[in-house]
């Protein structure tokens, strides 16, 4: 009888420590939700209209946006930066810090307060930073402090599920810039294919080129310090999923591992497959 008494005790005390856990954990999203509610929210597309090419835009106002993680540098192919999108567009926003997927993995629903941040742009990328400096005649970016990490970000809420956009080469455009996209009928070039994805020896990046079957290049960017950088493109055509990002006026592709690469199918035939040979 003893025995059961204590069970029962024991269990109960479990479930209560849960449910207190569980409270305490919506409690303390509650509370940072709180604290910007007299901030305006606003869409990322409306952000980003803000912003005039070569430009910097000081964010003086009681703005802010709300967006999922869609990249981080859990895998290292992208740096001191987390990737949010909402429904309407996408925004890079640079974190001076490290191992910032444990604190913003994918999924996490965030809340970012815009207040004395700037929006800028990076060889034509739009991105938030925290200041810059254009003393030497160049544009110089620092990202936000950790210090402030927890006065600008609020996570809302964990595991947000996000479907890629399909599109295709037709449909790129700067509206996608830090969207999460898939690209259907692709494969790496003939030259591109069975090479690593960059440079992993002397940690130097590269872009291999993704062709459409139905026409057309994206570069697939991979840094030379991803953990992945140093597997091998595989042969096939299918899919991949991935961040739009630009470069200038290359239209450039980030994923955030190797299983975004679903290329298992045979190659183009016909006139498309010739396009994709080496010239």
């Amino acid at each position: 009888m003893k025995i059961q008494i204590r069970f029962k005790l024991i269990f109960y005390s479990i479930a209560f420590l849960l449910m207190l856990t569980a409270c305490l954990k919506k409690n303390a999203y509650a509370i940072q939700f709180s604290a910007l509610t007299t901030d305006t929210l606003m869409s990322i597309k409306d952000l980003r209209k803000l912003h005039v090419l070569n430009r910097v835009e000081p964010l003086t106002k009681s703005l802010m946006i709300e967006g999922v993680v869609v990249g981080n540098d859990e895998h290292d192919n992208i740096y001191k930066s987390i990737i949010i999108q909402d429904s309407t567009g996408g925004i890079v926003l640079l974190l001076d810090g490290t191992n910032l997927y444990q604190n913003y993995p994918l999924g996490a629903f965030v809340r970012v307060r815009l207040k004395n941040l700037f929006l800028t742009d990076y060889r034509k990328m739009q991105q938030l930073v925290a200041s810059v400096d254009t003393t030497n005649g160049t544009l110089l970016t620092t990202g936000l402090p950790v210090p402030l990490f927890e006065k600008h970000i609020s996570i809302l809420r964990d595991n947000f599920k996000v479907v890629p956009l399909d599109v295709n080469y037709k449909t790129l455009s700067d509206t996608l810039q830090g969207r999460l996209i898939r690209l259907s009928s692709v494969e790496f070039s003939a030259t591109d294919t069975g090479q690593t994805y960059s440079d992993y020896k002397n940690k130097i990046g590269a872009s291999r080129s993704l062709k459409f079957c139905t026409g057309g290049t994206i570069y697939l960017r991979t840094s030379g310090y991803a953990d992945f950088a140093g597997v091998a493109t595989p042969s096939g055509n299918g899919s991949v999923i991935g961040i739009y990002s630009v470069y200038n006026s290359e239209k450039q592709l980030l994923i955030r591992d190797t299983s975004d690469i679903l290329l298992k199918s045979k190659r183009c035939t016909g006139a498309a497959w010739l396009q994709n040979l080496p010239q």
